[in-house]
C-alpha cells in the first residue's frame, strides 16, 4: 500500500463520511485495502514492504559466487552461465544486470578531502586553448594555471608552448604575483619538469631543481595518469576554459588580447568570486597565506631559453622556426643563443654579437640592415668595396638607399659613382636630403635624386651648378689646345717698356 492510497482512504472516510464500501466503489479497490488501510494508525513505509519473489532468486547464490571469483565478469557472461543446462535461467538478462550491478564491488577509488595550511603548497598545470592567427602561421594557446592550495589565490598565464623555458617562466612570474614562495609545488608528469619515472619514484630535471632550489621548494610529483591527485589546479583550468575563454572567440582575435584578459580575468573575476569549497573569496584568505609564503631571494632566476647552435654559410640562426641575421664574420663559429618574452640575443663566446626582437610567428627571416650591409661588402671586389663604404659613410639614409639599390636589377656600382660626383658638385647636405625623398618614393635610381636635386635649385631660384669636365670623357680628348708660348706675354707688355726708355731719354 502506498502512502497517498492510505491518506486518501482516511479522508474520505473521517471528511466526507462514506462507508467502506463506498470509498472502495471510488477508489476502485478492495474492501479489505481500506479495512486494512483504516486500522493503520501510521502511514505504511514503502521500503520495508513486502516484496514479491523474482525469477532469478533461484540462481542468486551462484551469481553472488562467480562475481566473488571475478568482480570483473560481465551481466552477459553470467546470464550465459546460468542459462545453461536443462534447469538453466529462462529470463531475461536485464534482471540480470539489475541484480549483478546492485552486488558488483564498487569501482574507481574513494577520494579523501586533503587539508592545507597556509603556505603549505601550490599546484600547477597546463591546459590547452585552441590557436591563434599569428603573423603567417598558426600557433597552439596554451594557459599555465597556479594556484595556492589554502587560499585558492589563482595566476594565469596564456603562451604559445608549452616548452621547458615557458615553464620555468611562468612559474616564476606566478611566485612574482604571489610575492612569495610556498613549500612545497605540486605537479603533473610534465615533461619540463620530470625526465622519467613518475611519482615518488620520478627522476626530476636538474634545471627543474635548480628552480625549486632557487626559492626553497620541494617538488611534488603526481603519479602518471592521477589528474585527482593534483585536483585543486585541475578545477581551476577548468574554470578558465569554461568562464574565462568560453564565448570569447570573437573577442580574442591578436595575442595582445589574451595577454589583456589573463590580467583582467584574474583581477577582476576569478581572485574575488566566493569560493565554493572555502566559502570565501580567495583574495581575502590570501590576507591569511601571504604572511606564511618565503620571501623571494633578491637575486632573480634567469628563464631565458638558452640554445647552442651554429652559423650557417648564409650568416643566420635558426629559432623556432625562424632565421635571425648575425654578422658574416661569425660564418661557420659556435654561437648562443638567448630567448627571451620580448628578445632575442646572440653571444659568441660570451660576448653579444647580435640582439633581434622575438618573433612569435614561423617560417620568416628576421634581418638587420647592417647584417646585410656587411654581407653584400664581403661579396664586392676590392675597389667596389671602397665606392660601397664612402657612399655608406654619408648616413643612415645612404645605407638604407644603398640596400634597396642591391635589390634591383641594375648595376649597383654605376649609381654610387654618380651620386658621388653629386655629393662633390652640390655637397653632401642638399645630396642625402635628395637620398632621402626618393627612398620615400621608393625610387631607386640616381637620375632620380640628381632630379629632384635640380628641382629644388630652382625652386629657391639657384643656378644649377656647371661640372668642371663634360660627362663624357671621349669630348676631352676631342678638343686640341696650342702648347702655350711664354713669349707672348713679353710681345705683349714689351711695347710699353720701349716706350718708357724714349722718355727717360728724352
Amino acid at each position: 500500500m502506498k502512502v497517498s492510497q492510505w491518506a486518501e482512504i482516511r479522508r474520505l472516510h473521517e471528511v466526507e463520511g462514506l462507508s467502506q464500501r463506498g470509498i472502495a466503489r471510488r477508489l476502485r479497490c478492495d474492501r479489505m485495502t481500506v479495512r486494512k488501510a483504516l486500522a493503520m494508525p501510521r502511514p505504511p513505509d514503502e521500503t520495508t514492504r513486502s516484496k514479491r519473489g523474482s525469477i532469478l532468486d533461484p540462481y542468486k547464490k551462484r551469481i553472488d559466487t562467480m562475481v566473488t571469483q571475478f568482480p570483473e565478469l560481465s551481466a552477459v557472461r553470467i546470464w550465459e552461465e546460468i542459462c545453461k543446462g536443462p534447469d538453466g535461467y529462462r529470463g531475461s538478462v536485464i534482471t540480470v544486470r539489475r541484480y549483478v550491478r546492485k552486488i558488483r564491488p564498487a569501482r574507481g577509488r574513494v577520494y579523501q578531502e586533503v587539508h592545507y595550511d597556509p603556505g603549505q603548497a601550490m599546484q600547477v598545470d597546463w591546459g590547452h586553448c585552441g590557436e591563434i592567427q599569428i603573423e603567417n602561421t598558426s600557433r597552439k594557446v596554451s594557459v599555465f594555471v597556479a594556484v595556492l592550495c589554502y587560499s585558492r589565490m589563482g595566476y594565469i598565464e596564456f603562451t604559445l608552448s608549452q616548452r621547458k623555458a615557458e615553464f620555468y617562466r611562468a612559474i616564476v612570474h606566478a611566485l612574482e604575483f604571489f610575492e612569495g614562495s610556498p613549500r612545497r609545488i605540486i605537479f603533473d608528469n610534465l615533461r619540463a619538469a620530470v625526465v622519467n619515472g613518475s611519482g615518488r619514484h620520478a627522476c626530476l630535471h636538474p634545471e627543474f631543481l635548480a628552480l625549486c632550489g632557487h626559492f626553497c621548494m620541494e617538488p611534488i610529483a603526481c603519479a602518471r595518469r592521477d589528474p585527482e591527485s593534483k585536483g585543486i589546479v585541475e578545477a581551476h583550468v577548468r574554470y578558465v576554459k569554461h568562464n574565462a575563454l568560453q564565448g570569447r572567440a570573437e573577442q580574442l582575435t591578436t595575442w595582445q588580447d589574451y595577454q589583456e584578459l589573463a590580467v583582467h580575468w584574474r583581477d577582476e573575476v576569478a581572485n574575488l568570486r566566493v569560493h565554493q569549497a572555502t566559502g570565501q573569496r580567495p583574495i581575502d584568505r590570501f590576507q591569511l597565506e601571504r604572511p606564511c609564503l618565503r620571501t623571494l631571494p633578491q637575486l632573480p632566476f634567469d628563464t631565458d631559453e638558452i640554445v647552442a647552435t651554429m652559423v650557417n654559410s648564409h650568416a643566420r640562426v635558426k629559432f623556432d622556426g625562424n632565421r635571425y641575421s648575425i654578422p658574416p664574420d661569425y660564418v661557420g663559429k659556435p654561437v648562443t643563443i638567448r630567448a627571451g618574452v620580448e628578445s632575442l640575443r646572440i653571444l659568441y663566446e660570451g660576448r653579444e654579437i647580435a640582439c633581434h626582437q622575438r618573433c612569435y610567428g614561423r617560417g620568416l627571416r628576421i634581418c638587420q640592415t647592417e647584417h646585410q650591409l656587411q654581407a653584400l661588402q664581403r661579396r664586392r671586389r676590392t675597389r667596389g668595396r671602397q665606392l660601397e663604404d664612402a657612399f655608406d659613410a654619408l648616413g643612415e639614409v645612404a645605407r638604407e638607399f644603398h640596400l634597396k639599390l642591391q635589390s634591383r636589377p641594375v648595376k649597383t656600382t654605376h649609381h654610387l659613382r654618380r651620386l658621388l660626383n653629386l655629393v662633390r658638385l652640390y655637397g653632401r647636405t642638399e645630396v642625402v636630403a635628395a637620398i632621402a625623398r626618393a627612398h620615400q618614393y621608393q625610387t631607386y635610381d640616381a637620375a632620380y635624386v640628381e632630379t629632384i636635386l635640380l628641382q629644388e635649385r630652382r625652386r629657391q631660384e639657384l643656378p644649377s651648378p656647371t661640372p668642371l669636365r663634360p660627362k663624357r670623357q671621349e669630348l676631352i680628348d676631342e678638343i686640341d689646345f696650342e702648347d702655350p708660348d711664354p713669349a707672348a706675354y713679353d710681345r705683349l707688355l714689351g711695347t710699353d717698356e720701349q716706350e718708357q726708355e724714349e722718355n727717360d731719354q728724352t
